[in-house]
C-alpha cells in the first residue's frame, strides 16, 4: 500500500523546522514568538486568554 500523505512525516517535517527556527533566536524573543503564535491560533487563544497573567511575583530569581 502506498500512501500519499504521511501525517507523521509531516508532523516530523514541522517539528524539525521550528526547533531550527527556535534554536537561532535568543531565550527572550523565542518566549515572544511562541506566545504570539499561540495567541494566534483561534484554539489555543480562546483556552490562553482564559488562564491568569504572569506576574513579576511569577519570575523566578536569581538564586
Amino acid at each position: 500500500m502506498n500512501k500519499e500523505f504521511d501525517c507523521v512525516r509531516m508532523k516530523h517535517e514541522i517539528q524539525q523546522r521550528l526547533l531550527e527556527e527556535m534554536s537561532r533566536l535568543g531565550a527572550e524573543e523565542h518566549r515572544r514568538l511562541t506566545e504570539e503564535r499561540i495567541l494566534a491560533d483561534p484554539i489555543l487563544s480562546r483556552f490562553c486568554r482564559r488562564l491568569p497573567q504572569p506576574t513579576k511575583a511569577d519570575e523566578p530569581g536569581p538564586e
